[in-house]
């Protein structure tokens, strides 16, 4: 079966969209009452009640789980500190982080050390 989407009104595509859904849900029930018999009938050939199964797999999992786990905070960072500065202009300044500035490479390629421009 082939629907072309194009040709739906917003209407006609929102309920195509439910019946999807429904359908995608049904689907996904009959997967996991399949997936429950073949426990059960695993449990029965070992001789083990099924609910063991199902609660040793919870066990483990909350035993590999962290609790209270921090998010990572994300949003702007505070500006960087000066940390050298050209002393010919004081315009011309660099926080250490990055690739260095031209001014501070022609200086150093000139003989000057690093420390001579230190804040």
């Amino acid at each position: 079966m082939t629907i072309n989407l194009d040709e739906l009104s917003i209407d006609e595509l929102e309920k195509l969209i439910k019946q999807a859904e429904a359908a995608l849900d049904k689907k996904r029930k009959a997967e996991l009452k399949n997936a429950q018999a073949v426990l059960e009938k695993m449990a029965k050939e070992l001789g083990v009640d099924p609910s063991e199964l199902l609660k040793g797999a919870s066990e483990k999992k909350k035993t590999t789980r962290k609790k209270g786990a921090a998010k990572k905070k994300t949003g702007v960072r505070k500006p960087a500190a000066v940390k050298y500065r050209d002393p010919a202009n004081s315009s011309n300044t660099w926080t250490g982080r990055g690739k260095r500035p031209l001014w501070l490479q022609d200086a150093l390629s000139k003989g000057a050390k690093l420390e001579d421009f230190a804040v």
